[in-house]
């Protein structure tokens, strides 16, 4: 049907690109979400990274590591060198989602700096991010109108406390 609304779940260590109507969410705690919005070749794309540098050698498609994920929406989107700057990124993510502890428990954000460092390496530019906290947030990509929402996930309550309503999802304008 015209018109319909497809909603396209992004689960971890993966990637979608969409367009029109499609609606990609993601599910994001120490994760980061890497948006690619491009209005000019009708076509946006989420990936889902759960981990910052992918080993040596792994250089396929895929979006378990931030470092690959880069490369690979561009691929996947069809983004020349010379349409990079027609691309606006949106980063969600990155949580501490333990609080602040070792440096092994910081993965969210060893993820921020890996997306920041890649995504300048690939002359890309961050038009606007939700980054690092306490907790998670979904990362809804409407690829009709080429804007990201972030809803933060609230944690529930605890010891019979009623928890605060969810505040509405922030609009992020690539």
């Amino acid at each position: 049907m015209a018109g319909e609304v497809i909603i396209r779940h992004v689960d971890m260590g993966k990637l979608l690109t969409g367009r029109g109507n499609d609606r990609l969410v993601a599910v994001l705690g120490s994760c980061v979400g890497l948006a690619f919005l491009w209005p000019k070749g009708q076509r946006c794309a989420l990936a889902h990274c759960v981990l910052p540098n992918a080993p040596l050698g792994e250089n396929g498609m895929g979006a378990r590591y931030v470092t690959q994920a880069v490369p690979s929406l561009l691929t996947a989107m069809g983004v020349t060198t010379a349409d990079r700057p027609n691309v606006d990124v949106v980063l969600a993510g990155g949580a501490s989602m333990f609080g602040p502890g070792s440096a092994i428990m910081q993965v969210g954000r060893q993820n921020i700096v890996a997306a920041l460092s890649t995504l300048q390496q690939f002359g890309l530019r961050v038009a606007c991010s939700d980054l690092g906290g306490y907790a998670g947030r979904q990362l809804l990509v409407d690829c009709g109108t080429y804007t990201c929402f972030v809803r933060p996930i609230i944690p529930p309550a605890s010891e019979g406390r009623v928890p605060p309503p969810p505040p509405p999802p922030q609009l992020l304008r690539g």
